[in-house]
């Protein structure tokens, strides 16, 4: 059987027409990231409290502080701290809850929040990146 070892060089760099395509990947997924950042935010759950507290994250869907989240996340208590990319930091309440989904809907106080522009499903093609 033949011997295989780690080649001494590195493959060679993609051509220019694949370097392209990456850097304009790249540059897509750099935007979306940059026009979500401020829909998004993170949770905290039941500190201070005797019952075991937890973290996760979620996504603003309206102005006026509708977010959704992981059912696991919020499940043991039905209150926490959001805190947004800011560094404000907010309370919220657990609207409700489905674990089937494993989704649930909170309410962060307050009313001036931006919420994350979603996709339409229905413009997707197979096999195409989401």
């Amino acid at each position: 059987m033949p011997e295989t070892s780690v080649p001494e060089t590195l493959p060679a760099l993609p051509s220019t027409v694949d370097e392209a395509l990456l850097d304009s990947y790249s540059r897509t997924v750099s935007w979306v990231a940059s026009q979500l950042l401020p829909s998004v935010v993170a949770l905290r759950v039941g500190e201070g409290s005797r019952r075991p507290g937890g973290a996760g994250s979620a996504v603003v869907i309206s102005a006026d502080g509708m977010l959704v989240t992981s059912a696991h996340v919020v499940e043991a208590l039905p209150r926490g701290t959001t805190t947004f990319t800011t560094g404000e930091e907010v309370p919220f309440e657990v609207v409700g809850t489905d674990r089937l989904s494993d989704l649930a809907v909170v309410r962060a106080a307050g009313d001036r929040y931006q919420p994350a522009r979603l996709g339409d499903a229905s413009r997707l093609k197979v096999r195409q990146l989401v």
